[in-house]
């Protein structure tokens, strides 16, 4: 199973992530992070994991991707260069715990650099090409936004978690990637994370799953620690897998 967790800057993607990572890993799957946020360096601390060189790296650089796009604008490109199995993946790419994996495509490290696309692209080319058997999953953490659609990222996954918080601008996003979503026939889940009590009773739509406030989170962070998943995410896994 192929999922992708979207929605607005700062509304817990990467916390979402990481925790469903995690719990998906304690009940026996394997499990692959693919990072493909080009600018938030925080998902291996949340999970306890060293940096390590990204797909980018791996493959030339911001140029070497580029290369890459213009093959495929060529009809170029060598079709079976991402198709990968999980035992596949180059090691010097993967921090890995157990049976949790985290690949980064790609950071934007320099002022003027230019656009993501070319990470945009091998992030796509990479959902296209890898093979997961029934015990793997698949959990692609994006950019603050609605961008991956447009890139075709989410055209190669089984799965959209929405997540939102309580504010106006952050449900009115979750109702455009929903539309989205549901134009490709995908299936949406929407997480209201950050919730205060009674906050549901305001809200617009119902969620799929509630995360309540929680201040320990913002501490741990502080300080470090990694993340832990909270008794929601195994309600979060039911409406996904259900």
């Amino acid at each position: 199973m192929k999922i992708l967790v979207s929605g607005k800057g700062g509304c817990g993607k990467s916390t979402i992530t990481a925790m469903l990572g995690k719990y998906l890993e304690d009940k026996g799957y394997r499990v692959l992070i693919i990072d493909a946020d080009e600018s938030n360096p925080g998902l291996y601390r949340m999970l306890g994991l060293p940096k390590v060189k990204t797909l980018a790296e791996h493959l030339g650089g911001r140029r070497g991707a580029k290369i890459l796009m213009a093959a495929e604008g060529k009809g170029e490109l060598d079709e079976e260069l991402f198709n990968w199995t999980l035992d596949d993946i180059p090691g010097k790419i993967l921090a890995r715990k157990g049976n949790l994996a985290v690949l980064t495509i790609g950071k934007i490290e320099e002022a003027e650099e230019g656009c993501a696309c070319p990470y945009g692209f091998l992030a796509r080319k990479l959902l296209e090409g890898i093979n997961l058997d029934d015990n793997g999953v698949l959990i692609i953490d994006t950019e603050a936004g609605i961008e991956h659609f447009g890139r075709g990222i989410d055209r190669y996954v089984d799965v959209i978690i929405d997540v939102a918080e309580p504010s106006a601008e952050s449900l009115e996003l979750s109702k455009k990637i929903e539309g989205l979503a549901g134009s490709l026939g995908l299936k949406h889940v929407l997480v209201l994370n950050k919730a205060l009590p009674g906050i549901e009773d305001k809200l617009p739509v119902k969620p799929d799953v509630v995360i309540p406030y929680d201040q320990r989170f913002i501490i741990e962070s502080l300080e470090g620690r990694e993340i832990r998943p909270v008794s929601q995410v195994e309600e979060l896994w039911m409406k996904i897998s259900g």
